[in-house]
């Protein structure tokens, strides 16, 4: 995990070509886009560390700048042995952000204010780990039911080291291959909808307890699967990808009666934290409002996720964030950027869970850009 990636990332943005290359030692390479030379470049040195000030090696930053109305990915590397990384910003850009992980140790998402032209020191430092993690990811029809895809999503998340995932699309897996498949990335507990079409699944360090499988054929299009795990419960849900009059809608499901159905099962839960997680396959009024007019899925229906508004729950992203940030189609985003993507996928949490939400974010890396077509959301909430 702590091998230094090389990230050149070209986006077709205002007529200029972004560029980034991310090296493990002093010597930088600005790949064959990068502008200028010497005095031209802007880079940005983060250096990571812990409460105690000791450098961390192998975290991870992602570096993100604004283009009003939206941020692009610009680079990303693993910190050295010091706890640095530096980054080359050549979006001739002063604001935008990062986000720094590192196994063992709270996320963090920091401000960035960009001076041009010259070296910027960022300092960060990650507080030790106190909060439970939780992820939830479409991994595309089992990873494709590729083994070296899937021993990189083993390694791979164990940099986020999430306690809890909530997986769907989960296709080639039988109940003994998911749980291997599961403890490869440290959770012993694992359950799947079912072994048949296309199932949902949950993965946890800690036991899953009270499970149950939903499948209603003909009123539910995959089925979900729920279950209690660290004083939480979970449920790992998705919804149909098509709409009423698409001739593939045989039985002609609806989302909104699909998440009614689930709704009303998560309001029997009042006496512990509720996570709903998933591919809702439905678009929201905050990516609409916080995008602006020329965001071209504002038209969209919207009653699945205001559906879960009206029984008081929560949609993460928005309650730390403020800027659109796209969960699929992953090929298109990572080539063309935010604006030719949409936010499907959704932790929502219950409103008695809603105020210890920590830090909440869409990931979107190298790694998750080959994994699936779709990005995974992650959230950390106070223990």
């Amino acid at each position: 995990m702590k091998t230094k990636i090389k990230n050149i990332m070209p986006l077709a943005f205002f007529l200029f070509l972004i560029t980034v290359g991310c090296k493990g030692d002093i010597a930088f390479d600005p790949g064959p886009f990068a502008p200028g030379s010497g005095e031209d470049r802007t880079l940005l040195t983060f250096h990571v560390t812990d409460e105690a000030g000791k450098p961390i090696d192998g975290a991870y930053v992602v570096s993100y700048r604004r283009l009003a109305p939206k941020h692009i990915r610009v680079g990303e590397g693993f910190t050295r042995e010091d706890g640095e990384i530096q980054i080359e910003d050549a979006s001739h850009t002063t604001t935008g952000y990062a986000t720094v992980v590192a196994p063992g140790y709270n996320s963090k998402k920091i401000a960035l204010n960009i001076e041009q032209k010259q070296n910027n020191n960022i300092a960060v430092t990650l507080a030790e780990q106190d909060v439970l993690k939780v992820m939830s990811y479409n991994i595309q029809e089992g990873f494709k039911n590729n083994a070296q895809l899937r021993q990189e999503f083993t390694n791979w998340v164990k940099l986020y080291d999430p306690d809890i995932i909530l997986l769907q699309e989960m296709m080639h897996f039988t109940d003994a291959s998911f749980a291997t498949f599961a403890k490869a990335y440290g959770h012993d507990y694992a359950v799947l909808t079912k072994t048949v079409g296309i199932p949902t699944g949950i993965t946890s360090k800690k036991e899953i307890k009270d499970i149950r499988k939903v499948v209603q054929t003909g009123v539910l299009h995959h089925g979900y699967v729920t279950g209690e795990t660290s004083g939480i419960r979970v449920f790992s849900i998705h919804l149909c990808p098509y709409e009423l009059d698409n001739e593939r809608n045989v039985h002609q499901i609806a989302r909104k009666d699909e998440i009614k159905i689930i709704m009303d099962d998560a309001a029997l839960y009042t006496d512990v934290p509720v996570i709903i997680g998933g591919d809702f396959n439905d678009h929201n009024e905050f990516d609409r409002d916080s995008y602006g007019s020329a965001y071209r899925y504002a038209g969209r229906d919207h009653t699945v996720t205001n559906t879960l508004k009206v029984y008081n729950f929560h949609d993460t992203y928005p309650l730390l964030n403020n800027v659109f940030k796209p969960t699929w189609p992953v090929d298109n985003v990572s080539s063309n950027g935010p604006n030719e993507g949409a936010r499907l996928d959704y932790l929502f949490v219950s409103n008695n869970a809603k105020n210890t939400v920590v830090y909440a974010d869409i990931i979107q890396s190298t790694s998750t850009d080959k994994f699936s077509d779709h990005y995974p959301t992650y959230i950390e909430i106070k223990k």
